[in-house]
């Protein structure tokens, strides 16, 4: 069988990566990739992906299968082949502008399917650099949300003890993907050794607000970035991104995020930090509680590691 593009920077992991179809892409299954993985047979995140995935119509499956790029197979860059691009190898680079415009206008529902494309993506990109698998899919995330967020509504019909509360199931399970996709995307970089992980992973709990949301923002602009780099390509600037520093910055504590106004937004990018010593004892006390204290580090040019490649 051929072999991926040399642009990868992972060997394939089985011979079906290099099943090919004649179609505007070429297209696998990642759970058959894992199936014949000389690291691991079938673990446990494909095999969770693969059972959630087996009910689904065919028709949808074929239109959600991966599809790999070569030098004359190329997605296109506008916006609407982005948005309704199925899951790539590598994976399909989605600036964080383009994900908030297609997100907020449908209520976040767009971000459902951005949330089942990138988990296909991470756990292909796992199986292919010969790692340990530890997302589950597109098809093992939404899956297990989907039939945890029914078993609410499902309980309060029959008159179960607990109601609609069985559908915290669902939204426990969902933040816990989210964790571990925050910390694998830290550990790509790490793989990387460009910069340091980006992203602060416990920011993600709901009750960490607005840190969760800052971390998400990271998540999927960093997560866009290392996409650009598998495909050889020169990542744009991102307008959202230009605009809010914190969103591109190197990583920070939760300190200088709330002191160092220059993170927050472009206007702000001459003011000075915020003096600790003024704010009133309680409030120091807070801030004092962390690890950075009173005695914030220099200010810092915000500056994005970029690499160029090229398929060869």
């Amino acid at each position: 069988p051929a072999s991926p593009p040399s642009a990868l920077p992972y060997p394939s992991s089985s011979s079906s990566v290099a099943r090919q179809c004649q179609h505007r892409h070429q297209r696998h299954s990642p759970s058959s990739l894992s199936a014949a993985s000389p690291m691991q047979q079938d673990p446990y995140p494909v095999r969770l992906n693969e059972f959630f995935k087996r009910p689904v119509p065919p028709p949808i499956k074929k239109a959600f299968s991966i599809f790999t790029e070569t030098p004359d197979i190329r997605l296109d860059d506008d916006a609407v082949t982005v948005l309704t691009a199925a899951p790539g190898r590598p994976g399909v680079p989605r600036p964080l502008w383009l994900v908030m415009l297609a997100s907020l206008p449908t209520g976040l529902l767009w971000y459902g399917y951005y949330k089942f494309a990138v988990e296909e993506e991470m756990l292909q990109y796992e199986i292919d650099a010969g790692i340990e698998p530890q997302g589950f899919g597109g098809y093992g995330t939404l899956g297990p949300f989907t039939y945890g967020m029914l078993m609410g509504p499902l309980a309060a019909v029959l008159h179960l003890p607990g109601g609609m509360s069985w559908s915290l199931l669902g939204i426990c399970f969902i933040y816990y993907t989210q964790f571990l996709l925050y910390e694998r995307v830290n550990q790509a970089y790490g793989r990387e050794g460009l910069m340091d992980p980006p992203l602060q992973v416990m920011w993600c709990a709901p009750i960490l607000f607005p840190l969760n949301v800052v971390v998400g923002l990271r998540q999927v602009h960093f997560l866009s970035q290392f996409f650009y780099r598998q495909r050889g390509l020169k990542a744009p600037l991102d307008p959202v991104a230009e605009f809010f520093p914190f969103v591109k910055a190197p990583p920070f504590t939760w300190q200088e995020f709330f002191l160092r106004p220059s993170l927050w937004c472009k206007l702000l990018s001459d003011e000075k930090d915020i003096d600790l010593a003024k704010l009133p004892p309680l409030i120091r006390q807070v801030f004092d509680s962390g690890t950075v204290g009173t005695a914030m580090p220099p200010r810092q040019k915000i500056t994005i590691v970029e690499a160029e490649g090229s398929f060869q």
